[in-house]
């Protein structure tokens, strides 16, 4: 049987993946939810002519919770962070490729287990060093550049 936290958990973090598949479908992006634990690492994918992109959702109960944890440095090209403020109508996404991420995190910490980091969603810090990351969709929505023939 599933405590109320660990319900709770497993609601917001559906919540989360179904809020970025929204978001990205009302963009006109072709995106799909992985279902079940088949796909480590992340989420939902979005498929354009440069190929798949893997998206990790993680979703926390703000501003309640202010630190998202987990294997935060592979297994997706981006994270997608969601506050889920209960008490507010409009929840808000802050978007991040796998590459510019690792600035962010804490410090690695070998007694944590498997790798896990935490990146800290503080007032603060989203209204400076992360805010140009606020609906960054165009993160994931940019093509790559083409190469030169």
């Amino acid at each position: 049987m599933l405590t109320t936290e660990t319900n709770n958990r497993s609601v917001s973090a559906a919540t989360g993946e179904y809020l970025v598949l929204g978001e990205l479908l009302k963009r006109n992006v072709e995106a799909y939810l992985a279902h079940g634990e088949t796909q480590k690492g992340w989420d939902v994918v979005v498929i354009d002519s440069s190929g798949a992109k893997r998206v990790q959702v993680k979703t926390i109960d703000w501003p309640r919770q202010l630190a998202v944890n987990g294997t935060l440095t592979e297994g997706f090209d981006y994270l997608v962070v969601v506050l889920l403020d209960r008490e507010n109508p409009r929840s808000r996404f802050f978007i991040f490729s796998c590459d510019e991420l690792g600035s962010f995190l804490s410090a690695p910490n070998e007694s944590r287990a498997g790798g896990k980091r935490t990146l800290t969603m503080s007032r603060k810090s989203m209204s400076g060093h992360l805010s140009v990351y606020e609906d960054n969709w165009k993160a994931i929505l940019q093509k790559p550049p083409v190469p030169p023939k």
